[in-house]
Formats: structure tokens, C-alpha cells, sequence
């Protein structure tokens, strides 16, 4: 979401994915009323059956190296399998116990209380690929092997998402323990919040709100703008609803090392994908007031509703601006043109930069001016109101859908969603983007 609105806002929608390690302080979980649900209620159990009695036999000095390694597997295995029941009862010390180390326990321990907080359902560690001998550090072997965390959140019965990390133990005489935890490795954009920081959450039927235990206030205070604009955004979800609109409120430490970091300056706002199927957001609590929490949010839960799982950064530039003019127009909502409050930027920008409807040229840099980067904002919603005025809504959101999450460009997507050729629409766009600003 761009700047500034009121009051100097700045927002932005981009994606990117951070490192933190901090202290992990006593988890707070909040409802919208403010109470504290049960803890037995945090945790609903993977549907994945129970494993199956252990085979390998222990080997032995002369065993073939497959010998070793089946038995290793199931040791893991068998080591995770606790782990699962450790998350799904709420047990602290038996999710932490097979740490090799302080600072291995210390990861472990920050997950869990996270997950916990957010109410992970569906939880499930598994090995997906390996073990593998990884190196011998005084005689005793280390194996390494890639893992999925499979997970969701709040809602029972649910279809887990899943994530990947890698994780290292060492053979010793207690038995196999962690020495080192990767953060998620499914995609460049590492680590997500809930492993980097331990979070307190506020949890609507919509909406989640995650926070340091600094920001657990503002946390509780953003939820019912969170379940508004999640109303909001619900109604143009292309694609499966997701299950919660999961929001994170970072601190400025946070803000430039969680998805990571190195936003552009004008960014106060992120929509990110943090599985292949869901995307998440990251809010600057020092920025965003609670008077604009909620116009926020509805742009950034635009962004989830329309591109749920795909990386913004890897769509053209021909199409940034339908990305971020539909994410504009779920947050205006159907409110009067006359109203929306970038029309004088993007009347300069037609004026002074002369202006003659190039959509797939539209795109800030870093270093764009922020009047400049209104405008281009201004421009984008102004084409995607446009189309919906002068095609219909449905055939909007069919046109998007082609477009964002087809992978189709919009010069081919027009004729089958719009029906007439796209130098048509870009001229009526360009007409009626003038006459709505007064340029």
C-alpha cells in the first residue's frame, strides 16, 4: 500500500520474508473478548495415522551402511512422532527435550510457544527427504535431514499447509538430538514470524492478529478492524476463502528482519506468500494508527484474496498495476470516485508527466517520489474502477483472476474476460481516469 494518506501514513504491498532471533517472554493469547482460550483447545490433532510398529534392527559393527540407515530413519521418526504429540497436548518440555543445546532448546521452545499462541491445527513433523550422514565430529555422526511442517491454524479438520525446514542430530549416548533447526526453506523468504519471535495473538472469526508481547495491546486493539476488513476482502476472494486473514504487527527491530526486510522506505505494509497456497501480513505498529488500521488492512487483505500463495515480485511489471489498483479497489469498496483521496496526484502526474494510459509501465521504484508513487497507485485503481464501470464487477474479477493468478497478460486476457481488445480498454480507461481526477 503506498503514501501517505492521513496523517502521513505510509503503506506498502510487497513481499519478502526475514531473520530474528529474540527472547522468548510468556505468551499472551487473546480473544476478541479478551479472554484466554483453553489450552487444550490450541491444538487439533493431524489426522495422519499413528506410525507403525518400529523394524530396524540396531546395527552393529560389519552391518551394511542401508543397515544404519533404516535404523536412523526410524529413530528420527520415532523422535518427531513425539514431538507431534508433544504440540498437540501442550507439552513444553517434551517438544523441547530432544535438544542437543541451550540455543537448540531455545528455537524449539520459540515455535512452540508461537504455534501455540496462534492455535496451530493440524500439526504435523515429518521427514521427507533423508537422512543423510552429513559429517563425524569426535567420532559420533551427524545425520541431517529435510522435514515438513505441516500446519494450519484455529480451524479443526483443516487441509494443513506445508512448510519445509532442515534439521541436524547427533548420535550420543542419550540417543539422537537436535543440533541445529533451519528456518522454513520452501521458499528464499526465511524465517516466517512465529520462528523468529515468540507472539501473543488476538483471534476473531476472520481475523488473527500476531505480536511481540510488546505489541500485545495494539495486537487486541487492531483485532476488530482486522474482522472488518476481512469481511471486506471475503467478498472478492478469487479462489479458496482463506480460513483466517493472519496479521502480524511488527516493532521496528522486527519490521526489518522479519520476510527479509529491506522494504522500501514508503512501506508500512506487506502481503506476502508464506505457503504455496496462503499468504500472510506484516503491519509497522510504530506507523499505522488505529484510525487507519482498518483501510489498511482491507488493501493488504486485498492482496491475500487475489494472490493468495503467489509471490507478488514475480509477476511483470506489465501487471503491477492491476495487482495493486484491485487491492485498491477492495479497499475503497464501491465509495464514490470524488472521494478517493489520490486524485490531485494523479491529476499531476498526468499533467506533468504527461500521462497517455501506458498501464504496463506503471511500477515505483524505491527511489520514486511519494507523490509519484500515489499516482501510480491512483492510476492503477482508477483502470480497475474503470473496467468495473464500464464492464461489470463479475467481469472484473474474471479479467483479475486470468490476469494474477492465470498468468495470462492482460492484452490476451481482455478479449475473453472483457470481450473487446485491450487498446479499446486502455483508451476508455485513460478517458474516464481524466475525467474522474479533472485533469
Amino acid at each position: 500500500m503506498p503514501p501517505p494518506r492521513r496523517r502521513g501514513l505510509l503503506a506498502g504491498s510487497i513481499v519478502a520474508l526475514a531473520v530474528a532471533a529474540v527472547a522468548a517472554p510468556v505468551v499472551i493469547v487473546l480473544r476478541s473478548d479478551g479472554s484466554a482460550p483453553p489450552p487444550a483447545a490450541a491444538v487439533t490433532p493431524s489426522s495422519t495415522p499413528s506410525p507403525t510398529p518400529y523394524a530396524a534392527s540396531s546395527p552393529r559393527p560389519g552391518d551394511p551402511p542401508e543397515i544404519e540407515l533404516a535404523w536412523v530413519s526410524e529413530r528420527l521418526t520415532e523422535q518427531l512422532h513425539g514431538m507431534n504429540d508433544a504440540m498437540h497436548a501442550g507439552d513444553l518440555a517434551r517438544f523441547v527435550a530432544p535438544a542437543a543445546d541451550k540455543s537448540v532448546r531455545g528455537e524449539l521452545e520459540r515455535r512452540f510457544r508461537s504455534l501455540r499462541a496462534m492455535r496451530v491445527s493440524g500439526f504435523e513433523l515429518r521427514i521427507v527427504r533423508g537422512p543423510a550422514l552429513v559429517r563425524t565430529v569426535a567420532g559420533r555422526p551427524e545425520w541431517g535431514a529435510t522435514v515438513a511442517l505441516y500446519h494450519c491454524f484455529v480451524v479443526r479438520g483443516c487441509t494443513p499447509e506445508k512448510v519445509e525446514i532442515d534439521m541436524a542430530w547427533q548420535d550420543t549416548p542419550a540417543g539422537y538430538r537436535v543440533k541445529r533447526i533451519s528456518s522454513v526453506t520452501l521458499t528464499k523468504h526465511t524465517p516466517q514470524p512465529w520462528e523468529a519471535t515468540t507472539l501473543v495473538t488476538a483471534i476473531g472469526s476472520r481475523a488473527m492478529v500476531a505480536a511481540p508481547a510488546a505489541y500485545a495491546a495494539r495486537a487486541r486493539a487492531f483485532l476488530p478492524a482486522a474482522e472488518r476488513a476481512a469481511k471486506t476482502a471475503d467478498r472478492y476472494v478469487l479462489g479458496p476463502k482463506p480460513d483466517r486473514y493472519i496479521v502480524y504487527l511488527a516493532g521496528p527491530a522486527e519490521w526489518k528482519k522479519w520476510f527479509g526486510g529491506g522494504q522500501v522506505d514508503w512501506a508500512a505494509g506487506i502481503a506476502l506468500p508464506v505457503t504455496t497456497n496462503r499468504s500472510d501480513i506484516v503491519l509497522r505498529a510504530d506507523v499505522i494508527s488505529s484510525a487507519d488500521a482498518e483501510q489498511v488492512m482491507k488493501h493488504e487483505m486485498g492482496h491475500v484474496a487475489t494472490l493468495a500463495g503467489r509471490d507478488y515480485r514475480l509477476i511483470s511489471d506489465a501487471r503491477w498495476w492491476l495487482t495493486e489498483g484491485i487491492a485498491e479497489y477492495i479497499q475503497w469498496d464501491g465509495r464514490t470516485l470524488r472521494a478517493y483521496d489520490r486524485a490531485s496526484a494523479v491529476r499531476r502526474f498526468i499533467r506533468e508527466k504527461r500521462y497517455t494510459g501506458e498501464l504496463d509501465e506503471l511500477g515505483p521504484g524505491a527511489k520514486t517520489p511519494d507523490w509519484q508513487v500515489a499516482a501510480q497507485y491512483g492510476l492503477g485503481f482508477n483502470a480497475t474502477r474503470c473496467i468495473a464501470d464500464q464492464f461489470g464487477h463479475a467481469k472484473l474479477m474474471a479479467f483479475t483472476d486470468g490476469v494474477l493468478r492465470g498468468g495470462r497478460a492482460p492484452a490476451d486476457e481482455a478479449a475473453t474476460s472483457l470481450g473487446v481488445p485491450w487498446p479499446q480498454v486502455t483508451k476508455r480507461c485513460l478517458t474516464y481516469t481524466r475525467d474522474a481526477v479533472g485533469a
